[in-house]
């Protein structure tokens, strides 16, 4: 496990690293068809982003893409694209927008995020940070506890990425310590499949997505958590 060592502390700015695989490609277990599911993924990918930029300890974030095209959606203010058509998933997208963000910014601190947080509020973003400035990794866990939303390394240490399946379970055993501060809840819900869309629906997603699911049959009746989409949005 990390140690907490405030006379050493590392203070250089925090740089996110995000990384988002082809839009037209993403989030199968949406099961939208086509069209809609690449609108939710672009808004998620933009929501996602703005809420870290507007995290007070953020410099700058890095939004690791497959294609150019897709880096347009989140033409940000502090916003550098990378684009790796290459890249052999996620914790390889994650390696290589930590090098490219300690390039730019060498002292740098890393927070590495998925592109799938759409109802995240920077102010919890602040608060896990706030934790991670103690440790030299931490990460927060999505709500299931299975899996990872939020990665970071100080100064200095590699951020050591291994999403993907139990990655909680896998992120613990690397040595990262776990951020369990009760005021960081927005920070833990990702979206993986259409439950995951619809609990998102009913609580308070970001502009992008909000205007997106409109355009899909919301706003839902809110005495339901569970109205479908309209008919010709879902994959039949």
């Amino acid at each position: 496990m990390s140690a907490v060592n405030p006379d050493s502390a590392r203070r250089g700015p925090w740089v996110a690293v995000i990384p988002q695989r082809d839009i037209t490609s993403a989030k199968s277990r949406l099961l939208l068809r086509p069209e809609a599911r690449q609108a939710v993924v672009r808004a998620m990918f933009r929501d996602t982003v703005s809420a870290v930029r507007a995290a007070s300890q953020v410099q700058a974030v890095i939004v690791v893409v497959d294609r150019i095209q897709d880096a347009a959606h989140v033409r940000l203010p502090g916003v550098v694209p990378l684009i790796l058509p290459d890249t052999r998933g996620m914790n390889d997208a994650l390696r290589e927008g930590g090098r490219r963000a300690r390039e730019l910014w060498p002292r740098c601190r890393l927070a590495a995020l998925p592109a799938d947080l759409p109802s995240l509020r920077s102010e919890d973003l602040d608060v896990a940070l706030n934790v991670a400035g103690r440790h030299e990794r931490t990460f927060v866990a999505d709500r299931r506890r299975e899996g990872t939303s939020l990665l970071t390394a100080a100064e200095g240490v590699d951020l050591d990425p291994k999403f993907g399946g139990p990655s909680r379970r896998e992120h613990l055993a690397s040595g990262a310590v776990e951020t369990l501060d009760p005021d960081i809840e927005s920070l833990r819900h990702d979206v993986d499949d259409l439950d995951d869309l619809l609990d998102a629906a009913t609580g308070d997603p970001g502009a992008a997505l909000c205007a997106v699911l409109r355009s899909l049959g919301h706003p839902f009746d809110p005495a339901s958590a569970r109205q479908q989409f309209d008919y010709y949005s879902v994959a039949q």
